[in-house]
């Protein structure tokens, strides 16, 4: 790092750069608005420095920012490579129905009246779902599992009855306790109704 004054750099300059005395306060003022050396007021006069590290620095960040640029650049230019061969496969491919007797417009509007014609046969197919024997087979299944699961659980119910039966000793306050519990599906005497199944 050098350190020089107004003075010093007014007779530095002229004899290397032959830069005009009257200049050098003009190119000073440039340099330092372009952050390539630094100044400071220092008494009555000012002192001109710049660190080595500083211009390292500054060319980095230039050449990071060309970088950048550069890949936004090359993106751009990626992107406007895959529209330019977009439209010559599209024109391509007008090209080729003009010469079989079509268009595109009519092959678009070909193409919604076969997706309304899909949607609307799928609605249709799917009113017939419930004859479905796929579908029906999958719901005995289901039938026959909550089936034995209810079974299970009336089972237990009634072993959890005979048990509180013979804890308690009192055949009216079991018949209270399950009433309580079961609400009208169980019967005072009777036990729980029994499950009616529907095949």
């Amino acid at each position: 790092m050098n350190v020089y004054t107004l003075k010093e750099l007014e007779k530095c300059l002229h004899s290397v750069a032959a830069i005009n005395q009257m200049q050098v306060k003009e190119y000073l003022q440039a340099l330092q608005d372009e952050n390539l050396i630094r100044v400071e007021k220092i008494g009555s006069g000012n002192w001109y420095w710049c660190f080595t590290s500083d211009a390292k620095k500054a060319k980095e960040s230039k050449i990071e920012s060309l970088k950048a640029e550069e890949s936004k650049l090359l993106n751009s230019i990626a992107d406007t490579e895959k529209q330019i061969e977009d439209e010559t496969a599209k024109r391509n491919i007008d090209e080729m129905l003009d010469d079989n007797g079509l268009d595109r417009k009519a092959l678009l509007e070909a193409h919604q009246g076969l997706v309304k014609e899909m949607e609307a046969l799928d609605k249709e197919l799917s009113c017939y779902s419930d004859h479905d024997p796929a579908d029906i087979l999958r719901k005995a299944e289901e039938i026959k599992k909550f089936r034995s699961a209810a079974i299970r659980c009336t089972d237990n119910i009634e072993t959890l009855e005979s048990f509180i039966g013979q804890m308690l000793n009192d055949r009216s306050q079991v018949a209270n306790l399950m009433a309580a519990s079961c609400g009208d599906e169980y019967v005072a005497g009777e036990g729980l109704k029994d499950l009616c199944f529907h095949a």
